[in-house]
């Protein structure tokens, strides 16, 4: 049979993608634009009381925003993806499984799936460059072609149907389009654009009212564990999750619940915590608990390797980062 021999679990802010240089200047530039009253998360629009979330941080925010800690928060994120690309890189794995969201790249706004798997032959990537900017200002590389797992990725989804999720597949993209952001980060970054045969899978994590719930999102990445494992192939197969954590407004205690969930395989706390904080940004946590949820029928335990709240504005915006592996 498969054997999952990895779990892997990333956030995937566009300015990680910038490995050396001063980080300041850029952090400030995202300050003054998250501070804007019509800020976009996901392409949706966010209003914010920015004169309410200054006032509640105001007796101790002051201390995350100078250029020290955003140098020191930046590089501590460096060295915790240069360590999963040494663990990627260690394990050479024969298939990746890709969780991520989907920010209207794949599925436009006529159609958004809870969950789709592809299982095509190929997929084309544009490679984007976050070195001059973020979001359009970064530059797009050259199309590739991409490989996919179709015998792996078809037999997994009837086995989804056999346990009882319901989702769909896509087999090839439309014309103009390309894998996402959060895909690109986990090759372009983390994998340094060698890259195994790969299944991309596509969790809505944005947008109502199909999202899967917290606890799903956990039991389906044990399905997904379970349809791996009943493939009849010596395939070694990574699964890794892309996104998260709390963003745009920081929430250091539900990333640490989380983060504690996870570590100790706690299914049922999903079950118990309240879905209203998944919002925006932070939706994309779900991506974790999916491949975690993978990780539970395992012996395999979860290595934190850095967690660093990457607070921006006096308001509490920025980006907690995460990083993590199963091994």
């Amino acid at each position: 049979m498969a054997e999952v021999v990895l779990g892997m679990c990333t956030s995937h802010l566009p300015s990680l993608n910038v490995r050396e240089g001063n980080i300041v200047e850029r952090w400030a530039r995202a300050a003054q634009r998250e501070e804007s009253p019509g800020l976009r998360g996901g392409g949706m629009l966010m209003n914010l009381d920015i004169p309410k979330l200054k006032k509640e941080r105001e007796s101790w925010i002051a201390k995350e925003l100078t250029p020290e800690v955003w140098q020191r928060r930046a590089d501590s994120c460096q060295t915790a993806l240069n360590e999963l690309t040494r663990v990627v890189e260690e394990t050479a794995p024969d298939v990746a499984i890709v969780i991520s969201d989907d920010s209207y790249e794949v599925f436009l706004h006529g159609h958004m799936p809870a969950v789709d798997m592809f299982t095509g032959t190929a997929y084309p990537w544009q490679r984007r460059d976050f070195a001059r900017g973020d979001g359009p200002a970064a530059n797009m590389g050259d199309l590739r072609r991409m490989t996919g797992s179709p015998e792996l990725a078809t037999h997994i989804a009837n086995s989804f149907m056999d346990q009882g999720f319901d989702i769909s597949v896509t087999t090839e993209f439309q014309e103009g389009q390309t894998i996402g952001h959060g895909f690109d980060f986990v090759y372009g970054r983390i994998m340094n654009e060698k890259v195994p045969d790969t299944i991309p899978v596509f969790l809505n994590t944005y947008y109502a009212p199909n999202r899967l719930r917290l606890s799903r999102c956990y039991a389906i990445g044990k399905a997904l564990r379970r349809g791996i494992e009943s493939w009849d192939s010596d395939a070694r197969v990574a699964v890794i999750g892309s996104g998260g954590l709390t963003h745009m407004i920081i929430d250091e205690a539900l990333d640490h619940e989380v983060l504690d969930a996870l570590q100790e395989k706690d299914e049922a706390h999903f079950k118990d915590m309240s879905e209203a904080p998944f919002e925006f940004g932070t939706s994309e946590t779900r991506c974790w608990i999916f491949a975690a949820g993978a990780m539970h029928d395992s012996d395999m335990t979860m290595n934190l390797v850095a967690y660093e709240p990457g607070y921006r504005s006096a308001a509490g915006l920025g980006c907690a980062c995460g990083f993590a592996y199963w091994k």
